[in-house]
């Protein structure tokens, strides 16, 4: 028998190579499957991120849009509103505690309302924004905060809460943050101390023109209901918007006045606008609310003062009014060694110093000479809004400081004569000259310390006496009048530098301060102007019972003071 042996080592190595082949391909399939999910995970954990920033994106938007609404939508349409309606609104609502029906009532775009009412709640629905390869989208609710409130019977504060509730999605993720804080938006007759300058009319009272220069420095807004002049290149500076009734600017043109609808002549006179300026713009009728009986009455309280003299109102114990002069008068404001608001005041051969003790809340007057008495309260006027003096004549020489906590209108019945520095105790210098390149001008911002002066029949006027170089701090109203210099164009003198005015000028002509020459522009005699625009005045800060428009504006100054982030997923 013959034996036979199979050699089967091809087969065990066919068997060997399938498995490896098995185990290469299950461990692929792993690798692969696990790439997959990690790259779908990564996908999602992108879309995750992306959508979280669409929603943040989309919460800002909203913040945005409450600002917007009640800063441009709300402000325009008050505005434009009669003001005797507007006001008798917000009195109602305020009477009625229903801030949310006049908050629907005054958003509007043109005529469209741009809130709903849902339920108790204002409503704001965003649409849908694609962005990139995802979308957002915000919806914002106004709640009541607590009822609205009469500040004073031409201003109001209605006080809201707000949610934003914002999404975004990409790719099938989306995130959601929600944005929660407070706000109060104050509706108030419009204030002329919003102007850095206004004239009614853009010239001397005798007809003459008045000439924007090199010497010429605006930051913050004007407006004449007339046209402007420049001369020469820079023909004047002007950091804020600039706007004129008249569709035509003057131009000095070498000597040969010029009107062109133009903002500037050739190379010849060039004015320099940072911002915006605006001709054809509408008239802003120089009236009151606010007229010079208020302000007298406010000041004289119930005392009925007899002849020429300084009278504090009170009723023998208290304060009951503010302060009230009969007579032609030197006033000089100060602050003394506790920190006290002090008024010396002299009318003929009188002179009293008023000395305000705000911790205490008295007042001590003491008449030279004669003796002191010490009250209770502070002249604040019968409404109580801030110290008011009330000069039945002349004001022939002011000067001083004004006490860092300190809201002041001082009122004369002709002129308001400034006879040295007037300054805040409270404020940050300028840095640098008017005109220099990197000049930074003063600022009261934050502070409290105002002033307001109103000549309602005569001019305000720096006299001859003056500093060069004067520094002035306030909101000054010549109602019927200009605020100018004396001796402007006194060429024996010379120049005398530059005014500098932290605050504005609102007057019927437009008052000369200095003297050029036609042929080089160099300045002669009197000031240059550097007026500076009381930011204060824009969020509607302005001097105890300073003369108001006819018109009404709501604003709001802290939306994003309060705000509450919270961030989650659908």
């Amino acid at each position: 028998m013959v034996m036979c042996q199979v050699n089967n080592e091809k087969g065990v190595a066919l068997i060997f190579t399938l498995l490896v082949v098995v185990v290469l391909v299950t461990l692929g399939g792993i690798f692969v499957l696990r790439t997959v999910n990690e790259k779908a995970l990564v996908e999602r954990e992108k879309g995750r991120a992306q959508s979280f920033y669409l929603a943040e994106a989309a919460s800002e938007a909203g913040l945005d849009k409450v600002d917007e609404l009640i800063n441009t939508y709300m402000f325009n349409t008050i505005n434009a509103k009669n003001p005797q309606l507007v006001g008798n609104h917000a009195g109602q609502a305020a009477n009625n505690g229903d801030g949310i029906s006049f908050l629907i009532d005054y958003v509007k775009d043109v005529n469209i309302a741009l809130l709903t009412l849902s339920g108790t709640d204002a409503v704001y629905n965003g649409s849908l924004t694609n962005l990139g390869a995802g979308i957002y989208q915000f919806d914002i609710t106004l709640s009541q905060k607590t009822l609205p409130v009469a500040v004073t019977s031409e201003s109001w504060d209605f006080p809201f809460y707000y949610e934003i509730k914002a999404s975004g999605s990409v790719d099938g993720a989306t995130r959601v943050i929600k944005l929660t804080g407070d706000f109060t938006a104050r509706v108030q007759k419009d204030n002329f101390a919003k102007f850095a300058l206004f004239t009614d009319h853009h010239g001397l009272p005798s007809g003459g023109t008045v000439w924007f220069t090199d010497k010429t420095n605006f930051a913050g807004p004007i407006h004449t209901n007339e046209r402007y002049s420049f001369a020469f290149n820079p023909g004047g500076i002007f950091e804020g918007e600039v706007t004129q009734q008249n569709s035509n600017a003057r131009f000095y043109n070498n000597g040969s006045p010029v009107l062109i609808g133009a903002d500037f002549n050739g190379i010849r006179d060039v004015p320099v606008f940072n911002e915006s300026y605006t001709r054809g713009f509408d008239q802003i009728v120089l009236a009151s609310s606010v007229q010079k009986q208020d302000l007298y009455d406010q000041a004289k309280g119930d005392d009925d003062p007899v002849g020429n003299g300084i009278f504090v109102a009170n009723d023998g114990s208290s304060l009951s009014g503010g302060i009230f002069v009969r007579g032609d008068t030197s006033i000089t404001m100060g602050v003394d060694g506790s920190d006290n608001a002090t008024y010396t005041i002299t009318e003929g051969a009188t002179t009293k110093i008023v000395t305000v003790d705000l911790v205490n809340d008295q007042t001590t007057i003491e008449t030279v000479g004669v003796g002191t008495e010490t009250l209770g309260g502070i002249p604040r006027g019968v409404d109580d809004l801030g110290t008011i003096i009330y000069v039945d004549g002349d004001v022939m020489s002011l000067s001083g400081t004004v006490q860092k906590d300190t809201e002041v209108t001082i009122s004369s019945e002709f002129d308001v004569v400034i006879s040295d520095d007037i300054q805040y105790s409270d404020y940050t210098a300028a840095v640098g000259n008017p005109g220099d390149a990197g000049y930074v001008p003063p600022n009261a911002d934050g502070t409290t310390n105002l002033l307001g002066v109103v000549a309602w029949g005569g001019d305000v006027r720096i006299e001859t006496t003056a500093p060069d170089d004067i520094n002035i701090h306030g909101i000054l109203m010549a109602r019927n009048g200009v605020f100018a210099v004396d001796d402007y164009d006194d060429e024996f003198v010379g120049s005398r530098g530059v005014a500098t005015l932290l605050g504005g000028a609102i007057t019927q002509f437009y008052g000369a301060f200095g003297l050029f020459s036609g042929a080089t522009g160099q300045q002669l005699a009197g000031f240059g102007r550097n007026f500076v625009y009381d930011g204060r005045a824009l969020l509607g800060k302005s001097p105890p019972y300073f003369p108001s428009m006819k018109t009404f504006v709501a604003f709001t100054n802290d939306i994003t003071d309060k705000i509450v982030f919270q961030e989650g997923a659908l």
